[in-house]
């Protein structure tokens, strides 16, 4: 049960407090430590304390990660629904120890590679983030860690889910098939569930802002990322191409008057508030169009450069990146770069689905020939080169089926993992101060 005397005015306080906190921290520039001893506790749950530092290294990642402004209005918007994060989480966590889950260091670092070089960051660029925010890995490995032994408790809990008949898998394709012909769009989400009906109102706030951030040039990836709880998360809010015939009838026809390239309203749907973003449109090719997703053999060099050192710095770098890229004739000589040109460059081989790179490094090689480099593309810390090694062919209806096989796995247990969170909140103690 939570604990519900109060719980307004404690909620307004919390704020309050947190606002004046992140303002000292950003201003006066307290360590870690210092910011700890300064700060008590925001919630429990199940007699498990969450600390005002828990709550202020997440909010000044989250900031930092998706390129809101550190202000006290930031802070009062985003708290609440941060709490809310770290409560579940910790839950999570409790489930995954009653099974006897536990997730390795060398599994949290893996996933954040993963998420490193999903976002076309440069390696150990989130590490670098952290430092230079003042904070501990363990602010980013927590949260990691959480959603790994989450995931894990999951299929566990849910065995029976994850085995897709293959009468299922045909009954999908054949959907897909009679789609052909009729519109889709290739769209990506920010979710934000809404498990309470008294949050409708806060999470709603939220989404709004968001919203106002990505009008404002926030990259929607970084958004999603950080924002949205749906499993499309990970690959910066990407669904694919999505028959309009198939989505809720709300969403149909908040997406009817979004042109290509905007980004929806915040629409109330079943189980919260969501935000698209219409990245294209076109006709169905049914089941063998282009849901199919290659394997690729990629070339990436990085040119790291400080984001807040002189502009002069920032242009020669983007100079160097151009006179590289002239010089890119194939995969072997981007990949001896870093070998022949000073200035801390960095170049890796990976092979991988397009579907786990992120939508700007996708969109980036969607039409490029192999063997040649992409154009210059700017992420944080870093400017970046690509090139298409090699497209690895395969078989286009084995690689269908499995696709579509995960997919149907990936949505039930995303409808069992919120069902199951919701009875974990209401089975739970949780008390906020």
């Amino acid at each position: 049960m939570i604990a519900s005397a109060g719980l307004r005015a404690a909620s307004f306080l919390l704020v309050a407090r947190f606002a004046a906190l992140l303002v000292l921290a950003v201003t006066v520039g307290l360590s870690a430590p210092a910011q700890a001893q300064r700060m008590g506790i925001v919630a429990t749950v199940n007699n498990v304390p969450i600390s005002e530092y828990d709550l202020h290294a997440r909010l000044k990642l989250v900031i930092a990660i998706s390129g809101l402004p550190a202000t006290r209005e930031t802070a009062q918007q985003l708290a609440p629904k941060i709490v809310d994060t770290l409560i579940d989480e910790e839950l999570k966590r409790q489930e995954a120890k009653n099974l006897g889950i536990e997730i390795t260091d060398k599994a949290v670092e893996t996933a954040v590679q993963r998420f490193e070089k999903a976002r076309g960051m440069p390696a150990n660029g989130m590490l670098n983030l952290l430092e230079s925010l003042g904070l501990s890995k363990d602010v980013l490995y927590q949260q990691i860690r959480a959603d790994l032994a989450w995931n894990d408790a999951l299929r566990l809990r849910f065995r029976a889910l994850t085995q897709i008949a293959d009468e299922e898998v045909d009954e999908e394709i054949a959907r897909l098939e009679a789609e052909k012909g009729k519109p889709v769009a290739l769209l990506s989400e920010i979710f934000l569930p809404v498990d309470e009906q008294p949050k409708n109102e806060e999470v709603r706030a939220v989404a709004e802002r968001i919203l106002g951030e990505l009008k404002g040039g926030t990259p929607f990836q970084a958004m999603a990322t950080t924002f949205s709880q749906s499993p499309t998360a990970a690959v910066g809010g990407d669904l694919g191409w999505i028959s309009l015939n198939s989505l809720a009838p709300e969403v149909s026809r908040a997406l009817s008057s979004v042109k290509t390239g905007d980004f929806s309203p915040p629409i109330r749907t079943a189980a919260g508030w969501v935000i698209y973003w219409l990245r294209d449109q076109r006709v169905s090719q049914g089941a063998a169009g282009p849901t199919v997703d290659p394997n690729i053999v990629l070339q990436q060099l990085m040119i790291p450069v400080s984001d807040t050192g002189p502009a002069s710095e920032l242009e020669g770098k983007r100079d160097l990146t151009k006179r590289l890229r002239l010089r890119a004739d194939n995969c072997a000589t981007m990949a001896a770069m870093p070998k022949t040109v000073a200035g801390g460059l960095t170049s890796d081989t990976l092979r991988l689905r397009t579907s786990q790179l992120s939508p700007l490094v996708r969109d980036a090689i969607k039409d490029l020939p192999d063997g040649k480099p992409s154009e210059v593309i700017k992420v944080p810390g870093a400017f970046m080169l690509f090139m298409v090694c090699e497209r690895i062919s395969e078989n286009a209806q084995a690689q269908l089926r499995a696709q579509v096989r995960n997919r149907l796995v990936n949505d039930r247990l995303d409808l069992a993992a919120r069902q199951f969170l919701r009875d974990l909140r209401r089975n739970a103690f949780i008390e906020r101060r």
